[in-house]
């Protein structure tokens, strides 16, 4: 008797990405006909409208393959991101279906099967997913009191592990919301230049830089082509699923070496871009107020949420992203997957957090004020 085929150890215990729970399954779970997802920092504004009309003209094109080479979205990109004291060349762009699979090219690229990456615990749960698919070993430092990547700890690691390739810096964070210093990252990097000539890829992980508020001095984050002019050994990832508002598009990009590029391109899938997707970011480019309204909403939600969560006595970390981080078991006397669970029955989606490791938290995204105040009615019918 034939025995069946079995992949390899490390990806039979591979637990999966969860996403977010769909609107569309908790209407049909509960019966219910209105349900408000605060559940995956998504924009609530939606896609520019400049965005959405490029999205109709592109429509025409796709019975025509798509640009492999993203020529017209990487020139933009280049243009966008350059300043009068540094330029962003279109080889030093990484397109990607999504951030995720930019994070897949590099562990892929730059790590075998024994090799290590080296981040935090509670990190983006993708970046576990990726390495341990390849059979690359994931090594977490424990997070510090108050919910922040201990940086000493990751280079710690780095330096003890001879085959740690890539370090995954988040900042900030999700889902916790924290954020590393201008100073603290400087030292960083600084120290991780000195292990192994150097060679340590650090990929710094800028998901919700639009929203970041605390950009000044050595407190605040900093901006990361500042530091890529200092330190040649980093990569910046950057998504149009955020502020932007493009998720269901999957555009990510990141920025480096054009030379370290060169051989995520070798094996990177040609197309991996939809016509429709290069043409909604380029135009998504364009509308700097689009964002401005959606950073302005954001900040408007977070301090609704901030107010309320204190009169409720309800604890929250602070966030430099488009979401909070709630303690439930302090201000609700239950677990995060308990409130969610309970929320749910109400209408409200949220995301718990237990497959980080914080059982007691629960995520949860900024939405419109409609959305924010509906919201609020569940956690205030699940505190009791």
């Amino acid at each position: 008797m034939l025995e069946r085929p079995q992949p390899p150890e490390y990806i039979r215990s591979l637990k999966p990405y969860v996403p977010g729970k769909p609107i569309e399954e908790t209407q049909r779970e509960y019966g219910l006909k209105r349900v408000v997802k605060l559940a995956s920092n998504e924009n609530p504004l939606g896609p520019s409208p400049r965005a959405l009309a490029a999205v109709r003209k592109a429509l025409r094109d796709t019975h025509r393959y798509p640009d492999a080479a993203a020529y017209s979205l990487r020139k933009a990109l280049s243009s966008h991101l350059s300043t009068s004291e540094q330029v962003v060349t279109p080889t030093e762009l990484l397109l990607g279906n999504g951030s995720n699979e930019l994070i897949d090219l590099l562990i892929r690229t730059y790590s075998v099967p024994g090799d290590a990456i080296a981040t935090s615990q509670a990190a983006f749960v993708a970046y576990r997913v990726c390495a341990q698919a390849h059979g690359v070993r994931v090594l977490e430092a424990p997070l510090t009191a108050d919910l922040r990547f201990n940086l000493g700890g990751i280079l710690e690691l780095t330096q003890r592990d001879p085959r740690v390739k890539l370090v995954f810096i988040a900042n900030p964070n999700n889902p916790t919301g924290t954020h590393n210093t201008a100073s603290e990252l400087r030292e960083f990097l600084k120290e991780l230049a000195k292990i192994r000539g150097g060679s340590v890829i650090c990929v710094l992980d800028y998901a919700y830089w639009e929203y970041v508020s605390e950009r000044q001095g050595n407190e605040g984050i900093p901006d990361p082509l500042d530091l890529r002019m200092d330190f040649s050994n980093i990569v910046i990832l950057r998504t149009f699923s955020k502020a932007h508002g493009l998720a269901g598009f999957r555009v990510g990009y990141a920025i480096g070496s054009a030379e370290l590029f060169s051989y995520c391109e070798r094996i990177r899938m040609p197309f991996n871009l939809a016509t429709p997707s290069m043409a909604a970011a380029e135009a998504a480019l364009s509308d700097k107020a689009h964002v401005r309204r959606a950073v302005s909403e954001n900040r408007k939600a977070m301090s609704f949420w901030r107010k309320e969560l204190s009169r409720l006595s309800i604890p929250y970390w602070p966030s430099q992203g488009n979401f909070l981080l709630v303690n439930t078991r302090a201000g609700m006397g239950m677990s995060g997957l308990e409130v969610f669970e309970k929320s749910l029955r109400l209408g409200v989606i949220f995301r718990p957090v237990a497959n980080y490791g914080l059982d007691d938290a629960l995520r949860i995204s900024m939405g419109t004020m409609i959305e924010n105040r509906f919201a609020l009615r569940a956690i205030e019918k699940v505190k009791g």
